[in-house]
């Protein structure tokens, strides 16, 4: 089990610290995991279906109910919402897998 973010013990590989950021689309979400390493790889968003799927990747990321309350608070009113999250890298790979490449970044428009 982790200790403190960046630290590991017996067992289990060291966390990496990164934000989710939410956005709602209609009835869907789309979630974005970056990497707070600048050498971190861009993800692919995860695109939740509903607010059920969203609420359950974000326990599963371990963010607290208050921070989920606050969310989708911002969510409601069209806002981005913006998590700070520490994952294991099999957390990173299970949820948000594969990483985009430069090439396919092209500009830097925002993703939402």
């Amino acid at each position: 089990m982790c200790d403190s973010i960046g630290t590991e013990s017996k067992g289990e590989g060291m966390t990496e610290e990164g934000t989710l950021s939410i956005v709602r689309q209609g009835n869907t979400y789309q979630v974005r995991y970056a990497s707070n390493n600048p050498r971190g790889r861009d993800r692919q968003p995860y695109v939740c279906p509903d607010a059920d799927t969203l609420d359950a990747l974000l326990h599963q990321c371990g963010v607290e109910a208050g921070a989920i309350t606050q969310a989708y608070a911002g969510l409601w009113q069209g806002r981005v919402a913006v998590l700070l999250v520490a994952l294991s890298p099999e957390q990173i790979q299970a949820l948000f897998g594969s990483t985009l490449s430069r090439a396919s970044r092209g500009d830097s428009r925002p993703w939402y």
